[in-house]
């Protein structure tokens, strides 16, 4: 993909898969440090994004482990830009079906 557009109009976008299943929002994108700039490495989607920025994650971290939601499978997965097909108006379209989105391991 090539072009400039504002990151910031990206979040909260909708994605869909290449079989057009949608997967969720963006909730964040991750960017990397290459020499002296910065380039898009991938946008984030899951729940956990969501509730770091309305400033309830902590809260809702205790209750995940009270509850063992973990367990569940709420959790965060990257869709690296390379992944990506198209940016639409009213959502982001990948080249990659639903299996090939990883998950983001917790730092």
């Amino acid at each position: 993909m090539s072009g400039r557009f504002q990151l910031d109009l990206l979040v909260g976008r909708r994605v869909v898969d290449a079989a057009g299943q949608k997967l969720g929002r963006v909730d964040e994108i991750r960017l990397m440090r290459e020499g002296d700039h910065y380039v898009v490495e991938g946008l984030l989607i899951g729940v956990n994004g969501f509730a770091e920025r309305l400033g309830v994650a902590h809260p809702l971290e205790r209750l995940e482990r009270r509850l063992n939601f973990n367990a569940c499978g709420v959790e965060d997965h990257i869709i690296y830009w390379d992944q990506v097909d198209s940016i639409e108006e009213k959502c982001i379209r990948l080249k990659v079906p639903r299996e090939e989105i990883q998950t983001v391991q917790p730092e």
